[in-house]
């Protein structure tokens, strides 16, 4: 079978199944049939990494009766769409897709427990123990080793694959040569550490999980709402925007929306940043999550299902759509050049030296790896803190291009909403060095804006294109759609919207949640910048300690794991991001509230 499991939790599998990067029919086809299992709750297709992810009910079915339902869906595409052309390499985007989860010890194949930590432990003691109870060479070699086996398949999978070897095969490299040269505590003391991050690592999804439950999955109570002056009494997951209910003590709120009437108690949900329980009244919103502690109230629902912030969340958490940055792929081509370089200096330095220690310091250099520690720490978190401010960021690529943004083309041609809070961002925009063009056919001018008619849009184009400038679009119809395939669509709280689509979405219509989203997404990317020196300096540091002054091996690893817990669980996976990079600004513009775009005050039945 093509399809091979790389992670799997309980509730949730991810697939790498090659075939969906080059054969879209076979995707959608393998989509519908997952989708129509009972068991599915949803499923989720990144053609760019090859993954298919399925989030399913675990309490219907034993784990193995759902791995044999998922098998047939496969097979059941497989017969119905049938090979387009041979199967062949796969591309070097892909590869270096691949390279990036290699690199920060993601599953090349989901390891037990015994792998990852239980092996590694019994090779540690061991080696530990060999000099004092002078235990064979050939018993303490082959635990070492057989420590290391997830890297040698990794390496193995690579080759059966055809794809040129990265930095696994380094390491497998160098924990065999200290093995054979009787060293047993430097790669018995690399596994360790690594199994403990990768343990570290899924314990702590683990309950990122937990602290966002999906309230929009478990609960499938029926509920009564006025939907266009009808009432119904349906399921919570057949809420629709514009449906009117009534919400008691005790209630969660199943939905993102605004009070039209009433007023109650309310503790927030879990992704809010306060937990101070709070008085609602009509005019405030409410998001999924919510509990109504006291009182009654009649919410306005605006978005609900996985379109809510709750949703959002929860589905970044599961899907973890990081592998598209443009840093993260330059990385990658890096470190996939890099290697066999390495591996001729080291054979060099062996052939001219003699040395057998400065000979295999070079194997253990960094390419980047905080790169790819801050895709699944600071990046993931970031993109799940703006939706906490009221602005969805779908990939880390769309998060690093609002960060690298040098312009802001503002279509106005549909008529311009909250021109005050307009007016204030646009003055900082300014001065942290965008430029704005205001794209309108009529209608007053904002200062700060250079203003562009219609008709002249394709000369503002032409003028952006050839300086070679990163844009971002904002428009404030139904649709979103850009001049230049380049630039960045920012959509104005859309009714509906792609997960898929590389699009900003401003939940909820706020000029303000724009500048919260720049300041954040400049923050993870300087993180990022951050993690990648705080890594490779002493990293840099140790190698050369090992090819000049003869540092031993155990510095090395403890320093290059050491510096890596630290990128990825203290400093890259901060939940709070600086939302106040903006400057202020100086103005006696008036901010006005929020327009309730929401039906007239209904009474208590």
């Amino acid at each position: 079978m093509e399809q091979q499991i790389v992670h799997a939790t309980t509730g949730r599998v991810r697939f790498r199944v090659p075939r969906v990067q080059r054969d879209p029919a076979y995707g959608k086809l393998l989509v519908q049939l997952l989708e129509s299992l009972a068991i599915v709750e949803q499923v989720r297709l990144n053609p760019q990494a090859a993954t298919v992810v399925v989030q399913y009910q675990p309490h219907l079915l034993d784990e193995a009766a759902v791995y044999e339902r998922l098998k047939q869906c496969f097979e059941q595409a497989m017969v119905a769409v049938p090979q387009p052309f041979p199967d062949s390499a796969a591309p070097a985007e892909a590869i270096a897709l691949e390279d990036y989860e290699a690199q920060v010890e993601a599953d090349a194949r989901l390891e037990t427990d015994w792998e990852r930590l239980g092996l590694p432990l019994v090779a540690l003691g061991v080696s530990l123990l060999s000099a004092p109870l002078e235990l064979p060479f050939a018993v303490v070699g082959a635990t070492v080793l057989a420590s290391a086996w997830p890297w040698f398949q990794r390496v193995g999978h690579q080759m059966s694959q055809g794809h040129p070897p990265n930095v696994d095969l380094l390491d497998s490299l160098w924990m065999v040569l200290h093995t054979v040269n009787g060293q047993f505590l430097a790669p018995a003391l690399k596994t360790t550490l690594a199994g403990a991050r990768a343990d570290v690592r899924d314990r702590q999804r683990r309950q990122q999980m937990d602290r966002y439950p999906s309230v929009l999955m478990a609960h499938y109570e029926h509920l009564t709402v006025e939907r266009q002056g009808h009432c119904l009494r349906i399921e919570t997951q057949e809420l629709q925007a514009g449906d009117l209910l009534w919400l008691q003590p005790g209630d969660v709120v199943p939905a993102d929306g605004r009070v039209v009437a009433g007023l109650a108690e309310v503790e927030p949900a879990h992704f809010e940043p306060s937990r101070q329980v709070w008085i609602c009244r009509p005019g405030d919103a409410l998001y999924a999550g919510c509990q109504i502690l006291t009182g009654q109230v009649q919410l306005w629902v605006i978005r609900s299902g996985w379109q809510t912030r709750l949703g959002l969340m929860t589905d970044l958490l599961h899907t973890e759509p990081v592998y598209d940055s443009a840093l993260a792929h330059q990385q990658g081509e890096f470190a996939r050049h890099a290697v066999l370089p390495t591996l001729a200096l080291s054979g060099a330095l062996w052939l001219t030296t003699g040395a057998y220690g400065p000979a295999i310091a070079p194997l253990q250099f960094d390419f980047g790896s905080g790169v790819q520690l801050s895709l699944r720490t600071v990046m993931l978190s970031a993109q799940v803190f703006a939706v906490q401010q009221g602005v969805y960021l779908p990939t880390a690529g769309t998060l690093e291009q609002l960060a690298q943004l040098e312009s802001l083309v503002i279509d106005a041609r549909a008529g311009l909403p909250q021109p005050q809070q307009a007016h204030i961002l646009i003055q900082q925009l300014r001065q942290l060095g965008l430029d704005i063009y205001l794209l309108q056919d009529q209608g007053r001018p904002l200062e700060g804006t250079t203003e562009v008619t219609g008709d002249r849009l394709p000369d503002l184009q032409a003028y952006l294109v050839g300086k070679r400038r990163r844009v971002g679009w904002i428009s404030f119809g139904e649709t979103c759609s850009c001049p230049e395939p380049t630039w960045l669509p920012i959509r104005w709280r859309p009714p509906t919207f792609d997960p898929n689509a590389k699009v900003v979405v401003l939940l909820d219509g706020d000029w303000s949640a724009l500048g919260r989203g720049i300041a954040i997404a400049r923050d993870a990317l300087e993180r990022t910048y951050q993690n990648v020196a705080l890594i490779a300096l002493p990293n840099l540091a140790v190698t050369f300690g090992g090819l000049f002054l003869g540092l031993h091996p155990v510095v090395n690893v403890v320093t290059n794991n050491a510096t890596a817990f630290i990128a990825e669980f203290w400093h890259g996976n901060s939940t709070q991001f600086r939302t106040a990079l903006l400057p202020s600004v100086s103005t006696t513009v008036p901010l006005q509230p929020l327009p309730l775009e929401s039906p007239q005050l209904a009474v208590a039945p």
